[in-house]
């Protein structure tokens, strides 16, 4: 067994840490734990984003196959509307026939080419508000004698993102709601 004399005779600085020492690799242990958190804050960030993009495009998708399906309202030139805004549940009365949805549910219920097309347009429109309360979707058609009927669909909203630089900008502008757009070109 080693003497106490013998523990006391060995230099300063073999005897462990210093405090020094302690609270520098505390300060690299702490830098690293934050770029970590904000690493963790854009992947959560980057989730929701393509989870919503992902969404709006299953609608719009959706929209599109409502068309495919009342061919008899939007494949003819004469019928199909120039331009129609949808904000949320309203239709802009400037959609024509299809700003008035007919109920066309039921076994007695029997509805025209265009009273379908408002009734599909209506639904699609309260799916997407529910999932998309801020959205604008036009839907803009255009046709000419020798082409058939063109659509396209745009849908605008707005989400909110995680900034993944933010040299000077304070925690508010960290987190920026911008708007989204996606256009779909349909052929109904």
């Amino acid at each position: 067994m080693k003497s106490p004399r013998t523990l006391q005779s060995r230099p300063r600085r073999a005897r462990g840490f210093t405090l020094l020492e302690v609270m520098v690799a505390v300060l690299v242990v702490a830098i690293g734990m934050l770029g970590l958190a904000k690493m963790q804050a854009l992947a959560v960030s980057s989730s929701q984003v393509s989870g919503s993009r992902s969404m709006v495009a299953m609608q719009a998708s959706s929209l599109a196959s409502a068309m495919h399906a009342g061919r008899g309202y939007w494949a003819v030139t004469t019928t199909a509307p120039a331009s129609c805004l949808i904000t949320g549940n309203t239709i802009d009365s400037g959609c024509g026939a299809l700003a008035t949805a007919a109920s066309c549910l039921g076994s007695s219920a029997t509805c025209t080419d265009a009273q379908l097309a408002a009734y599909d347009l209506s639904e699609w429109a309260a799916n997407m508000t529910n999932q998309f309360a801020s959205h604008k979707t036009t839907v803009a058609c255009t046709s000419s004698a020798t082409t058939p009927v063109s659509c396209t669909i745009k849908v605008v909203w707005t989400e909110k993102t995680v900034a993944a630089v933010n040299q000077g900008a304070t925690a508010a502008s960290a987190a920026a709601s911008t708007d989204q757009t996606y256009i779909l070109h349909v052929e109904p």
